[in-house]
């Protein structure tokens, strides 16, 4: 199977071989729809080896750009390849959602159903992308969550709105107190998200009277799993093993 997870920031391309994740690609999104389909195009005829190679008989696809879905589709489709667009109105799976279904992401609904197939019954699901978003799953269900800007797109948004400041790496800090421009920015979304992680979880744990586990993914959730409180389990590819699992269903 094909996974394809389009985010508003880079398209990641799964290959599974059953239920083993054999192989991933990374593009950058490009929101133009003629330079993407040049830049998709020229991507797939460097690695369509590596990527039909298998056989593949089905791509399955989950995006937050369906501007981009068509040019996606129709290469897999002259490629004899079955394309599948994950609709949360109409899932080919039994899964409970608590949330306004023409508004919710994909992406959203493919890491609840990771999380379900693992039968785990309480979760809050932290997804550092674009935008960062914190799912709530309460006996088997989903049951809604939050969405504020991703480190990435604050970082960007900061620089782009001042003179004198220089866009800095996002990494791990240990000191709070910085005395330097680039290690003050990086200790500021350190631990500005950090302890802002920590207290959104406090107040969903004190809402909902549960004990949750807490499952990190996105690039950036790796440097926050040792600080993040209650343990938190980082699974880089929780996106794609979502979108597997609901793929397996069709």
């Amino acid at each position: 199977m094909i996974a394809i997870d389009v985010g508003n920031t880079n398209i990641v391309f799964g290959i599974y071989s059953g239920k083993k994740l054999i192989k991933v690609f990374r593009v950058k999104t490009e929101k133009n729809k003629k330079k993407f389909k040049s830049q998709f195009h020229s991507f797939m005829q460097l690695n369509e080896k590596k990527i039909l190679k298998s056989k593949n008989e089905i791509c399955v696809l989950s995006s937050v750009v369906p501007s981009l879905n068509s040019i996606i589709g129709d290469y897999f489709l002259k490629n004899k390849v079955i394309f599948y667009i994950i609709d949360p109105k109409n899932l080919p799976m039994n899964i409970k959602i608590n949330y306004k279904l023409n508004q919710i992401g994909s992406d959203r609904v493919a890491n609840f159903a990771a999380i379900q197939s693992q039968k785990i019954l309480n979760c809050i699901i932290i997804d550092f992308g674009t935008a960062t978003t914190i799912d709530v799953i309460k006996n088997n269900e989903y049951n809604g969550g939050l969405i504020f800007p991703g480190i990435s797109l604050s970082m960007n948004s900061l620089i782009n709105n001042t003179e004198l400041l220089k866009k800095s790496k996002i990494i791990k800090v240990n000191k709070i107190i910085a005395n330097n421009t680039v290690s003050s920015i990086q200790s500021g979304f350190y631990f500005g998200y950090l302890y802002a992680i920590n207290g959104i979880l406090r107040q969903i744990i004190n809402e909902n009277k549960f004990r949750p586990k807490i499952y990190l993914t996105g690039g950036l959730g790796k440097i926050f799993k040792d600080k993040i409180n209650f343990n938190p389990i980082y699974r880089e590819h929780l996106t794609l093993e979502g979108i597997r699992v609901i793929g397996a269903c069709i």
